[in-house]
């Protein structure tokens, strides 16, 4: 397995990397605040050293004072709480000198916010919080370890309070929107998007943005797109495999190697923790298959 693979960003996530004032932009409108487009922001977005690969969306310090942590999400995920703590207290770790809370004095760090940008296809309100005290086995009115993460729907819809509150949220969700009304009316995905491109241009949604970037937008896309179908399509291959292997040599054996050959063939396009979450295994497990390659 080579180590040299490079991740493939996201539209979002180069969409907001190329002008760190959007997400000044972005945060004034999800918290309610006025900080100037100005204001200092610090990426920190958290990265697999070896694999050169991103772990979480976004995250950023914001003048200093607050640490955000962003995950633009296609489909709803009720373990988000538990997957912010691990990304904040990484993120922490990252930020802080070694040692260092180990010190006697109290060490003063960012405020946290935990934010998911939701766009997929179910249903979903247009704002929902989830609870990291919502996982555990044993409920307590006053839960000793808690954690908020509010979820916002970004879908493009004129009446949602939030993108009409922010321009690079609401142009992102009509481009989005742009290339599903091409799907929709028939036409293939790369043409969908190239009509989505230029109509945005012309209209100056993410026109800069997509003047700059257009070409490599529809790879993004179609990387980003066609992931829950190729999973949906592995996992299914994977079970029927496990099927017909239990037939003759036992169930067990069977869907032990449909579930290597679908980690196998996502490997090079996801990270090991990402396939581990979408296939529901063990991360040591996926690790395991991979080292076989």
């Amino acid at each position: 397995m080579p180590a040299n693979r490079v991740y493939k960003d996201s539209v979002f996530f180069s969409l907001y990397l190329s002008q760190p004032e959007r997400l000044v932009e972005v945060y004034n409108a999800v918290a309610g605040t006025n900080y100037p487009s100005d204001t200092p922001v610090q990426i920190n977005t958290l990265e697999d050293v070896l694999w050169k690969e991103q772990i979480n969306d976004l995250s950023f310090v914001l003048d200093g004072q607050m640490v955000v942590l962003i995950e633009h999400q296609s489909t709803v995920n009720e373990n988000m709480a538990l997957r912010m703590l691990l990304y904040g207290a990484r993120v922490y770790e990252k930020m802080l000198p070694a040692n260092a809370v180990y010190r006697r004095k109290r060490i003063a760090i960012p405020t946290p916010r935990f934010i998911v940008l939701y766009n997929g296809t179910e249903e979903y309100p247009e704002h929902q919080e989830q609870w990291l005290s919502q996982s555990f086995i044993v409920a307590e009115d006053s839960p000793v370890l808690e954690l908020k993460v509010d979820i916002y729907n970004i879908n493009y819809n004129q009446s949602s309070q939030l993108i009409q509150k922010s321009k690079s949220l609401k142009e992102y969700s009509l481009f989005v929107h742009m290339v599903n009304v091409g799907i929709r009316e028939g036409l293939a995905f790369g043409e969908a998007v190239t009509k989505a491109i230029r109509y945005c241009i012309a209209h100056d949604i993410m026109g800069e943005f997509l003047s700059k970037h257009g070409s490599e937008v529809e790879n993004m896309l179609f990387t980003e797109w066609n992931m829950d179908e190729a999973l949906a399509v592995t996992a299914e291959e994977a079970r029927a495999e496990g099927e017909a292997r239990g037939r003759v040599a036992g169930r067990i054996e069977g869907e032990r190697s449909g579930l290597e050959k679908a980690v196998r063939a996502l490997d090079g396009v996801l990270s090991a923790e990402v396939i581990a979450e979408k296939l529901g295994l063990p991360l040591e497990y996926v690790q395991e298959i991979l080292k076989k390659q």
